[in-house]
């Protein structure tokens, strides 16, 4: 068994700072890079987050046909109520019409993508603390697959969040924030998006639970972000050269491949 406090802190180190860094390259690259291919790499890093999240719900489990029962009916209805419930406390801020909210609405709509991407955490964390309690290694790399694992989730905590950070380069459209606005912005939306992960640590160490529920929810609230981040691939007002096609293709098939590779790590 790991300790709490030493296993607990690492945790937070491991998920929080590689957040943070991510955010800000992401912001940091809108400098150089239209807000558009922002949106199409981190579209790209959706489509594995996707695969990733709902492998960890077994597929809503989809396997057991019609005969899951109680337990296959409780995954299917909490990645319902995850599509659901983002689309509907944001149902007032045109969801499906991306350039009617661009540079409207503050902060709410990246805040909302930090939760919804975030919420998949909660299994990650709870699978970490229970894995931490019951391990009879005494070290923490060890007992989660070595270093390379470790690499792995650095990695993948470092992409994951850059699917905030270009909402919020698109959404908030810099409006005019200063360098400290900025830092305090990301702040929140990286402890916004990590809360549920060290929420799930903390109590996993202590209460064992089947994490499939919590990555069937984590499933379906991330719809929202895929819909946020593709909204600003298809806003009518810009023109398109024939190029840009191609160029998007490209932004996305990188931030596929990004996290890809980080996954490598991990096999």
């Amino acid at each position: 068994m790991l300790g709490f406090d030493e296993s607990f802190l690492a945790w937070t180190a491991a998920t929080l700072l590689p957040a943070l860094a991510g955010l800000i390259v992401i912001v940091g690259a809108n400098k150089f890079v239209g807000g558009k291919y922002l949106s199409a790499f981190a579209f790209g890093i959706f489509l594995w987050f996707f695969v990733d999240t709902i492998s960890g719900s077994a597929t809503l489990d989809v396997n057991s046909g019609f005969s899951g029962g109680l337990a296959q009916l409780a995954v299917v209805i909490l990645f319902v109520v995850g599509v659901l419930i983002f689309f509907s406390i944001d149902q007032n801020r045109n969801i499906f019409s991306a350039e009617s909210a661009i540079g409207k609405y503050s902060l709410v709509i990246p805040f909302l993508v930090a939760a919804a991407v975030g919420i998949h955490g909660l299994g990650e964390g709870w699978d970490f603390g229970q894995t931490a309690y019951a391990t009879a290694s005494t070290n923490l790399l060890d007992a989660f697959g070595g270093l390379t694992a470790g690499v792995a989730y650095v990695l993948h905590k470092a992409l994951e969040p850059m699917m905030i950070g270009a909402c919020y380069a698109v959404y908030t459209k810099g409006q005019a924030r200063t360098m400290p606005q900025r830092i305090r912005d990301l702040l929140l939306l990286g402890i916004t998006f990590v809360f549920t992960s060290l929420v799930g640590a903390a109590v996993g160490y202590y209460v064992s639970f089947d994490t499939t529920y919590f990555f069937a929810l984590g499933t379906g609230t991330s719809i929202y972000a895929a819909m946020r981040l593709a909204g600003p691939l298809f806003t009518t007002g810009q023109s398109m050269r024939s190029k840009d096609s191609v160029a998007i293709a490209v932004a996305l098939l990188l931030g596929f491949i990004a996290i890809y590779f980080a996954a490598l790590f991990h096999s």
